[in-house]
């Protein structure tokens, strides 16, 4: 299992890693996941407004965006089958994962994984824990108590800012949170963990 797990994934810093850690996009097939941001922006807006979607239209790819809405169960399962990636775009975390577990992706994303890469970014790595943190600036009401794919035994913070360590770490309750600023990320593969970028860990209480 390879997954590759960005601040955000769009900015130049991490699309180089993303293309070294893939061996190159050009003609890799990708299912773009943008349900997250359905969540928090007016529905379908990323079509139009998504600086992640248009690039990833820029280049030399096969993608098919996948919303999870549009498919309501597990039928969207057999558009997964073939694909290099799964890129899993950004938004909302409780909104997404309530799709994912809709469409059974939950269920099944460990088989899907065992021939293709997932590339998380923000709320699309968020969700690869057994469970992610919800706390300034990232409020989500309710989020907190549905649980994410699994899929590593960490948290990640996204979009992290030096000023932020006090309040993440006085209001974390999980176990372990990457704190990644924009332009880093976190691979694994195979279950060796590796932060591209400064490693910031904080242990919970």
């Amino acid at each position: 299992m390879k997954l590759f797990l960005a601040s955000e994934a769009k900015y130049p810093e991490s699309m180089q890693k993303l293309e070294k850690f893939v061996g190159g996009l050009k003609d890799k097939s990708i299912a773009y996941i943008p349900t997250a941001a359905n969540g928090e922006d007016p529905y379908d807006d990323w079509r139009t407004n998504s600086s992640t979607w248009n690039l990833v239209n820029t280049l030399r790819v096969n993608v098919t965006p996948v919303v999870l809405e549009e498919y309501k169960n597990s039928s969207v399962l057999e558009i997964f089958k073939g694909k290099d990636i799964i890129w899993v775009a950004g938004g909302m975390c409780g909104y997404l994962m309530y799709w994912m577990r809709r469409c059974e992706i939950d269920k099944h994303i460990r088989e899907i994984l065992v021939d293709t890469v997932y590339v998380g970014s923000s709320a699309g790595s968020m969700i690869a824990g057994s469970s992610f943190y919800i706390g300034k600036p990232y409020e989500e009401i309710g989020a907190d108590v549905i649980p994410g794919l699994g899929l590593v035994d960490f948290e990640i913070f996204p979009h992290y800012e030096d000023e932020m360590y006090e309040l993440v770490k006085k209001n974390y309750k999980g176990s372990k949170i990457y704190l990644l600023k924009n332009g880093e990320a976190i691979t694994v593969v195979e279950g060796r963990v590796k932060v591209l970028g400064e490693e910031r860990i904080i242990i919970g209480q």
